[in-house]
């Protein structure tokens, strides 16, 4: 690879950067935990872009009621893409460490947080988990991903007096916050940012199916496109005085049975390895084992 230079992004350089990915376009655009100084192009002497790399807070960064928690890790997850899908080592070197000197920076106005600058690796991509291993990356967690074939019957289950699963709309302030007061309930104070969760429902068919009990949302199933033959059912979560009731394989269902009327084949999720009660309930449902991803992680000092 010819000369190369790693600089953050200019003004009104959208079009440049849809050469990249629509998303990575609608990302620089309008996602508002995306600060510029954590957004590095590689750009060759003609300024024609090679590479894109970012670095964004992971729902952990900002989680509330784990500031006395030492051990607690927050995540700031990052990607790198090149163009043509072609990679170069020497660039990716070169993004890698502005990526790790812009989340010291970060880490110096959060001195009393523990960060890791952090990327979800599949456990078969053994190139990209050796190329981070021998640059000071390690595993921090393992998770595990679960597949539901969608030519399968839904299964059913009773649902409690008084409460109804429904396809919601966060078009709203007053929806999303209500959305996101559950969420933080329901994960222990971790939480998709407001800005990232009003992000995500600007994707590609995304559906939120909720619980309800009357007007309070407590809980959730979240659908969104994949692939044309796959989609998500992801952030599942029932607040705490809602579970062991069967609302959570009511939510899921629900969510399942959107995607098979919609034409899809597969419906996949994750979870952390750890997690022995989520992967109970998702195997019980019917979910089969689709492989495993790594959280691969730079400790920030």
């Amino acid at each position: 690879m010819g000369k190369f230079v790693i600089r953050n992004p200019k003004e009104d350089e959208a079009e440049k950067i849809e050469k990249l990915g629509f998303v990575l376009k609608m990302l620089y655009l309008y996602h508002g935990d995306l600060e510029r100084e954590s957004m590095f192009f590689a750009v060759n002497s003609e300024d024609e872009l090679l590479a894109v790399a970012h670095l964004m807070p992971h729902d952990t960064f900002d989680a509330v009621g784990h500031d006395e928690e030492k051990g607690f890790i927050r995540y700031l997850t990052y990607e790198i893409n090149f163009a043509d899908e072609v990679e170069d080592e020497e660039i990716k070197d070169a993004l890698t460490e502005a990526l790790i000197a812009r989340a010291r920076e970060i880490k110096a106005l959060n001195p009393d947080k523990r960060i890791v600058m952090a990327q979800y690796v599949d456990t078969d991509n053994l190139s990209e988990l050796s190329y981070y291993l021998k640059r000071g990356f390690t595993v921090h967690d393992t998770i595990v991903v679960f597949k539901y074939d969608l030519s399968r019957d839904i299964p059913r289950y009773p649902m409690p007096e008084g409460v109804r699963v429904v396809p919601y709309s966060l078009d709203n302030e007053e929806a999303v916050e209500q959305y996101h007061l559950a969420e933080l309930a329901s994960f222990d104070g971790v939480a998709w940012s407001l800005n990232h969760l009003r992000w995500m429902q600007g994707g590609p068919e995304v559906v939120n199916f909720c619980a309800f009990s009357g007007s309070r949302l407590i809980g959730n199933t979240s659908t969104w496109k994949i692939t044309d033959e796959r989609s998500a059912t992801e952030n599942v979560f029932v607040t705490p005085e809602w579970r062991k009731q069967g609302i959570a394989r009511n939510i899921i269902c629900a969510a399942l049975e959107h995607l098979k009327q919609e034409g899809k084949t597969i419906a996949t999720l994750g979870t952390h390895g750890t997690n022995r009660k989520a992967i109970r309930l998702y195997t019980q449902i019917g979910y089969e084992l689709y492989g495993f991803r790594l959280t691969i992680g730079y400790e920030v000092e």
